[in-house]
């Protein structure tokens, strides 16, 4: 019988999105107020069209002649520090009341701490949670698909590998781990997600299962019982 479920963060309990739009309104903030330019609709553009990793660069380059390093460096620290405002995708809240008394409920999840910390505040469902692991406290090396994180939550909740499951959306690192411990995985893949395209690199890093949103968990969990 499954005992635990292990959930990601990050576009699975709410759409990543929503931080990265919140984290680009306070850049843009910020580049308003010392330059008076607006940048906010250059980033959700450039995002939207898929780009990643870092458009503070080129976006400032559009309106001003010297862009220096380190004052891209201060644009990064402003986007990872800000408080943001998130919501949960609108099942959610409803399932994890269902769940609670049911099963030992978890988190595992990758980012830098401080920005997951901040992250999860603002969901505020941290009363659902009995155990919160988020990898970067012991360095970038500890993040998925390192199955250090796997193992550690199957200790503390003191639950076998084959009674736990972990919930999450990006193929490219989340299952791997996961199941190297032995733990069942379930994809929610729901279109039009920052990894809703992304396919399995290979068979390990595949999930079991795959749901198009979490309405779809608790018929699923019946196939490891």
């Amino acid at each position: 019988m499954i005992q635990a479920l292990v959930f990601d963060l990050d576009d699975t309990l709410y759409p990543e999105i929503e931080f990265v739009y919140s984290g680009y309104r306070a850049v843009a903030e910020a580049v308003r107020g010392q330059f008076g330019i607006e940048i906010y609709d250059d980033l959700t553009n450039l995002f939207g069209a898929g780009r990643r990793g870092d458009l503070f660069t080129p976006v400032l380059r559009r309106h001003l002649r010297d862009v220096q390093e380190p004052y891209v460096k201060e644009l990064v620290g402003i986007y990872r520090k800000h408080e943001p405002i998130l919501h949960c995708f609108p099942e959610v809240p409803d399932l994890l009341r269902t769940l609670k008394p049911a099963y030992r409920l978890a988190i595992i999840s990758d980012g830098h701490l401080c920005v997951q910390q901040r992250k999860l505040r603002a969901l505020q469902l941290d009363d659902f949670f009995e155990l919160v692991i988020f990898t970067d406290k012991w360095g970038r090396e500890a993040w998925k698909p390192n199955p250090r994180s796997y193992d550690a939550v199957l200790e503390s909740l003191s639950v076998s590998a084959a009674e736990s499951v972990y919930i999450a959306d990006n193929p490219a690192k989340d299952f791997h781990g996961a199941r190297r411990v032995g733990m069942h995985t379930i994809r929610v893949r729901r279109p039009g997600s920052i990894y809703g395209e992304i396919e399995p690199p290979s068979s390990e890093f595949a999930p079991d299962l795959e749901i198009e949103s979490l309405r779809g968990l608790e018929s699923m969990l019946a196939h490891f019982d």
